[in-house]
């Protein structure tokens, strides 16, 4: 939905969400016992009300495979996920080995969605004035 990943067909679409400003929100994960498994989770925050309504999550494994689905809040209210699969919360339907992850970075960056899809990154200047 936010990570553009070649042949990945998804259920879900950017061009969805309604046009207005959102906050990116990027964290990234790793497992203390074997720290090249990490976990990148990217959300897309509402700027006004602070709530996730879409992420993206790519599971990166030490032997240089990796795992990526993408997730949006339907129009139920509940979640979807990039094959179809529905739950109330989007917790329930990471994979459950997610929440062995510990967290090592977190960083956000404030766009403006057009509501076709595309999402422009807005300047510090304009991000801190809320403008």
């Amino acid at each position: 939905m936010i990570i553009d990943v070649p042949d990945f067909e998804s259920q879900n679409a950017l061009a969805e969400l309604p046009a207005g400003r959102y906050m990116i929100i990027e964290s990234l994960y790793a497992l203390e016992r074997l720290p090249s498994c990490q976990v990148i989770l990217s959300e897309i925050v509402t700027a006004g009300e602070s709530r996730t309504v879409g992420a993206d999550l790519q599971i990166l494994f030490s032997d240089g495979s990796s795992l990526f689905r993408d997730f949006a809040v339907a129009p139920d209210g509940g979640w979807r996920d990039s094959y179809g699969a529905k739950a109330d919360t989007l917790a329930d339907l990471l994979p459950p080995e997610v929440a062995s992850f510990k967290l090592i970075n977190r960083l956000g960056t404030v766009v403006e969605h057009d509501g076709r899809g595309h999402l422009i990154a807005v300047g510090d200047e304009e991000a801190n004035n809320g403008t």
